[in-house]
């Protein structure tokens, strides 16, 4: 464990960029988004997830699917809750059988949430503000610059080439980083209610529920911006192009995404695709992939047109 300072962490930035195109978070007024490193580019790692997913920079919306030369990049201040989802997004498209086109020789480097967005709600899924594993490098804000965590070999390579700009990280920065780390949970927790759900038995209680879906579902338009924002939302078509197949971004929220060649559609209707999502994120994924397809990052609710509130469906489904 490593710890740079707020001097040395500029330097670090220029000097990835030389080998990676480099993105990190920006605000603009109340919200995050991703820049394009330039060298006169102040970063700062503090804050909450971004508007957009960070997926999106290893799957793209659009893509041919055929060889072409990659250029590697590196994504600076990825939250917890991107990383969860990407680790997802991994398992499906990087696990047998392997996607070429899914981005994996690039670099990941994390940073701890200092702060939380209106709509966040990680704790209640049992998830945390930072990120555990999964990572090339993890920065956490501490007093003077960051303390520095790898997490795979690409990562200790890293600090071995730039081992000028690091020192070992002492017993204090590791105090201060645990300290923040309550503290961002504990505002997380509080900000929702203190509310926790045992995400097994959700899963089975979504398999169970109707009327909490049908009622929820009144107000969807089937606009499938839940889905194109969701960081762990993985699905896609595939059509002829000039040079071959593209993959597009898909969306079972579309009513067209279930019906098959003959015409069939077991989801014409709006109600059965508005718990499908659901059942997919805490029953299918978990089934097949050990993993749970939401990441509590709460983006749905801010991009939702018809104003519903992912948290509060399954809230209400959990204590029915």
């Amino acid at each position: 464990m490593w710890f740079i300072s707020d001097e040395n962490f500029k330097t670090f930035a220029d000097e990835i960029s030389k080998e990676y195109t480099l993105y990190f978070p920006v605000l603009k007024e109340t919200r995050y988004n991703w820049k394009k490193y330039q060298k006169d580019d102040e970063i700062s790692l503090d804050g909450f997830r971004t508007d957009l997913p960070a997926k999106y920079f290893f799957y793209a919306t659009q893509e041919e699917l055929r060889q072409k030369e990659k250029t590697p990049f590196a994504v600076l201040g990825m939250r917890a809750c991107d990383l969860e989802g990407l680790k997802l997004l991994k398992k499906i498209y990087l696990d047998e059988p392997q996607d070429p086109y899914f981005r994996d020789e690039n670099l990941i480097i994390t940073a701890d949430c200092t702060d939380c967005g209106e709509n966040c709600f990680c704790t209640v899924l049992g998830k945390k503000p930072y990120a555990e594993d999964g990572f090339d490098l993890n920065f956490s804000r501490t007093d003077g610059g960051f303390f520095v965590q790898t997490g795979t070999q690409k990562g200790n390579a890293l600090i071995e080439k730039l081992k000028e700009l690091f020192i070992k990280a002492t017993e204090e920065h590791k105090y201060s980083v645990s300290r923040r780390r309550e503290e961002i949970l504990k505002k997380v927790s509080e900000k929702n209610n203190n509310q926790e759900i045992v995400l097994k038995e959700l899963g089975e209680k979504i398999e169970k529920n109707r009327e909490v879906f049908e009622e929820f579902s009144k107000t969807c338009v089937s606009c499938s911006a839940c889905t194109n924002i969701c960081p762990a939302c993985f699905c896609f078509f595939l059509s002829e192009g000039a040079k071959g197949k593209i993959r597009y971004a898909d969306s079972c929220q579309f009513k067209g995404y279930a019906r098959v060649a003959g015409g069939a559609n077991p989801r014409k209707e709006l109600a059965p695709r508005f718990k499908h999502r659901f059942l997919c994120k805490f029953s299918f994924r978990p089934q097949m992939q050990e993993y749970t397809g939401c990441t509590g990052c709460g983006r749905c609710i801010d991009g939702c047109q018809g104003k519903i509130d992912f948290k509060e469906v399954i809230l209400k489904v959990y204590e029915t």
